[in-house]
């Protein structure tokens, strides 16, 4: 749109990696939103919320994770998954900060994103005023063997970087022909995990969505109920756990993994209920 600018710039995570990040900016600033994105992606690929938000006066930083996009990182591993969080925090504190002026801020998360959201939210409560989740991974519809992780688990150990596929299906994203084209052939898009990020990632799955009552802070699930690359009755279990009192679910049985990506007229349908739990609580 016309009035929104689009900004790129880079920081500098908690180790030193360097890190990619889009900044758009609306005509009138009225709160801000930090996006972390999924599993093998990266910060270009929202162009939807972007459509959906920047309008209603928000600001939004998305970042590639460390080992996607246009970040620096080997594609797809990390020593820690708190690596996530680190960078995670930097970003957030750059965006409190510029300029301070008290505007509320939003985290939103989608996938392996939404893991990191709420693992985040659930170690550091006061750092945003409301918090989003689209098909969090907090479970696979397929758990791999107790064979499989317990190799994995070796492997993280003595071969942390030992490459491996990350087995998702492209076609499930979205039921959109395009929004799958447009991912597959995207250069910037990648199927690659090592064994310390298979390891680190299911012991956050358990610490994280083992936590529900760690979360204090208002919170938006949106889940797609056709998901078929993560798991919707863990994301529904979840919510059903938590104990925060402001707490909503939408819950989009037909709908594939990357719901604000699917296609019409599903799409405006889910962008119109985030766009509506966000007015309702920071306008």
């Amino acid at each position: 749109m016309a009035d929104i600018q689009e900004k790129t710039d880079q920081f500098i995570g908690g180790d030193g990696t360097t890190l990619f990040y889009r900044k758009y900016v609306p005509g009138t600033e009225r709160f801000r939103v930090v996006i972390s994105h999924g599993l093998g992606e990266h910060s270009g690929r929202y162009g939807h919320v972007v459509d959906t938000l920047c309008p209603m006066g928000a600001s939004l930083w998305i970042h590639d994770h460390r080992g996607h996009g246009r970040s620096q990182g080997k594609r797809g591993h990390i020593n820690e998954f708190d690596d996530y969080l680190r960078d995670l925090k930097i970003l957030i504190e750059k965006a409190r900060t510029d300029p301070t002026d008290g505007l509320p801020l939003l985290l939103l998360g989608h996938s392996m994103g939404g893991l990191i959201a709420l693992s985040f939210v659930r170690k550091h409560p006061r750092y945003v005023d409301g918090l989003i989740v689209s098909s969090p991974l907090l479970g696979v519809p397929k758990p791999p063997s107790p064979v499989l992780e317990a190799i994995a688990r070796i492997l993280s150990m003595v071969w942390p970087a030992f490459p491996l596929d990350n087995q998702l299906d492209p076609t499930r994203i979205s039921h959109d022909g395009a929004e799958v084209r447009a991912y597959v052939q995207s250069k910037w898009v990648h199927s690659r995990i090592s064994a310390r990020w298979f390891a680190r990632c299911v012991a956050e799955i358990g610490a994280t969505g083992g936590a529900p009552d760690a979360i204090n802070t208002p919170i938006l699930m949106q889940i797609a109920g056709d998901d078929q690359l993560v798991s919707a009755p863990a994301a529904l279990a979840y919510f059903d756990a938590l104990t925060v009192a402001d707490k909503t679910l939408f819950h989009y049985e037909n709908l594939y993994h990357e719901i604000y990506n699917e296609k019409q007229p599903d799409r405006d349908k889910v962008l119109a209920d985030l766009k509506q739990w966000v007015a309702a609580r920071f306008l």
